[in-house]
């Protein structure tokens, strides 16, 4: 499917490829460039393929409670979380983040697991009086990412952008937006929500609009960009930024053979709340137990990029799998995420990466590769 972007993106230049069923955008320009817009200025993100769910209902914070890791009961309006759905077996079926809107909660899934967390949802609500609706289609979303994103947010809007920490989510006004567009208010929604949320490790803001308006929003920010040097950013340089941020991201680096805790995800489980599906796997490692094997960051020698599913070895013996690599622009120097066993797990660690061609060098690092500049924003 194309997105509802798809002819504008085309007219930028966009070269596509499939990523979840959707055509998206994977190059405008170079790579290079798009990253460097995003670390240096601002680029704008088709966010189209990620799930967007709406959970509402009476019942509906305390369904999302019984089935996220994260605490979704004692989330106040206006904030969002990381959390992730999982099966019996504590293993992950759904990465996404979780807002409470205050009469209904927007569920934004990562999109290889969008179709599987609908389902899933959809599967256990029973009897409870609680209405789970895929919104994907009606509402639309964009994503500015990079130092220049809120400034640039403010000038579209016309107004201050007021959320300012990562996960805050409010609905502002877009009365300028329309007045430019010569539509009248009473035929189309008059504002959009607007979230705190970096996909890079940059300053970030995830716009989400009625289909009616995603015209409008786009060609808005069209209008305000060049002076704040905005750039569209396809799938391949995302991938990069973010694997630069050591964010990682289901279907590539977590699926459902993957425990949280060894993902690193741990700001999206709740150690204090009640039960969920999947808890009793995470209380038992994280209090009784341990893990096996730990999601690193891998810097890597020489010019030979890594396959997802390529092997890490040590001392000759098999201890880990590569599951995404690139060419990061901001160290000159290939990158890779991976799985390691603990022993092997820790920073400095030294091990090889066994390619079809040829036996690569390796040592473990530190993640973020990149140090993330997202967060709280000063006012």
């Amino acid at each position: 499917m194309r997105t509802p972007f798809s002819a504008w993106e085309e007219a930028l230049g966009a070269q596509f490829q499939e990523e979840a069923g959707w055509l998206i955008p994977s190059v405008y320009s170079t790579l290079e460039e798009e990253h460097r817009a995003v670390r240096e200025a601002v680029g704008v993100l088709d966010l189209t393929a990620r799930g967007r769910i709406v959970v509402r209902g009476r019942e509906s914070a305390r369904f999302l409670q019984s089935m996220l890791s994260n605490d979704i009961a004692n989330l106040p309006v206006g904030a969002g979380v990381p959390a992730t759905l999982l099966t019996n077996k504590g293993r992950v079926i759904g990465l996404l983040r979780a807002y409470n809107l205050g009469r209904e909660y927007l569920l934004d899934v990562e999109p290889r697991a969008a179709e599987k967390t609908l389902r899933t949802l959809q599967e256990y609500k029973m009897a409870l009086r609680v209405e789970i609706v895929d919104v994907r289609d009606a509402l639309l979303a964009l994503s500015l990412q990079g130092p220049r994103a809120r400034p640039l947010l403010a000038a579209v809007l016309g107004g201050d952008v007021t959320v300012q920490r990562e996960g805050e989510i409010a609905a502002h006004s877009i009365e300028r937006v329309l007045a430019q567009e010569g539509i009248a208010e009473a035929t189309t929604s008059s504002s959009v929500w607007v979230a705190c949320a970096s996909h890079t490790g940059e300053e970030g803001y995830d716009i989400f609009m009625d289909r009616a308006i995603g015209p409008a929003i786009w060609r808005a920010l069209w209008r305000a960009g060049e002076v704040f040097g905005l750039r569209a950013v396809g799938f391949r340089a995302l991938s990069v930024l973010r694997l630069e941020a050591g964010i990682p991201w289901y279907g590539f680096d977590v699926d459902e053979t993957t425990i949280p805790l060894e993902a690193g995800l741990e700001s999206a489980i709740s150690f204090t709340k009640g039960c969920y599906i999947g808890q009793e796997t995470i209380a038992m490692i994280r209090y009784r137990g341990h893990i096996n094997r730990k999601l690193v960051g891998l810097r890597l020698e020489g010019d030979q990029l890594p396959e997802p599913g390529d092997r890490l070895l040590a001392e000759g013996i098999e201890v880990g799998r590569i599951t995404s690599a690139v060419f990061s622009f901001s160290l000159r120097a290939n990158i890779a995420l991976g799985y390691a066993k603990c022993a092997w797990a820790d920073p400095g660690a030294r091990l090889v990466v066994r390619t079809k061609e040829a036996d690569v060098e390796a040592e473990v690092c530190s993640l973020p590769f990149v140090p993330r500049r997202a967060g709280s924003v000063s006012s």
